[in-house]
């Protein structure tokens, strides 16, 4: 019930992101980790990719649709503030910070598998389901979506396709990480596992 309500497109939901993105972008631009940081606590997208996990798990069209109509919608606002945002600061260059975000690797795939681990896991808890700010830092799901928007008001390719690409990654590490935390805590018999798991799985290889 906790995660079928937070996993929801919410006006909180909307006025969260809508903040954190332009709180990420302004910081991209001013090349600061703090104010990175900052945009980052406050950041919902972890919520509705919880939710993404179980249903992918139990199988669940309610959960899923509900979670993939605020997934989808949470990162089409972000991209478009961003790229507004991005328009209007032009006359700024790429910073380290931005380019630092349109390279992943494979270390950013672990993290982002370690960190839905974790926020999947907090969501088992009582006591813990307020500990997603700190998973939300250590995946950092804004600043590569405002990348991809200051990307695509430059129509620089090379950034916002390594941005998107990083972002997908973060995605699908979470979502899969999630997964199996929620088999391994009993939320569904393992001869129960079905096709979903595996074309998680085949995700996260590719």
């Amino acid at each position: 019930n906790r995660v079928y309500g937070i996993s929801g497109l919410s006006s909180d939901f909307l006025v969260l992101l809508s903040c954190s993105t332009l709180i990420a972008t302004l910081g991209l631009y001013q090349n600061s980790p703090a104010v990175i940081i900052g945009a980052m606590i406050i950041a919902p997208l972890m919520r509705p990719l919880v939710g993404l996990s179980l249903a992918t798990l139990t199988a669940d069209t309610k959960l899923l649709r509900r979670a993939l109509v605020t997934l989808a919608v949470g990162t089409a606002i972000s991209v478009f503030l961003s790229c507004t945002l991005g328009f209007i600061l032009h006359t700024i260059s790429l910073t380290p910070e931005m380019l630092a975000r349109t390279r992943p690797n494979l270390l950013d795939l672990a993290v982002a598998i370690f960190a839905g681990a974790v926020g999947a896991y907090c969501q088992t808890r009582d006591d813990l389901a307020d500990s997603l700010a700190g998973v939300a830092i250590a995946v950092a799901l804004v600043p590569p979506l405002s990348v991809v928007g200051v990307g695509l008001s430059m129509s620089s390719y090379e950034a916002w396709g390594g941005a998107a690409l990083l972002y997908i990654t973060n995605l699908v590490g979470i979502a899969f990480a999630g997964i199996v935390v929620f088999i391994i805590m009993g939320y569904t018999p393992i001869h129960r596992v079905g096709k979903g798991v595996i074309i998680s799985l085949a995700v996260l290889g590719l």
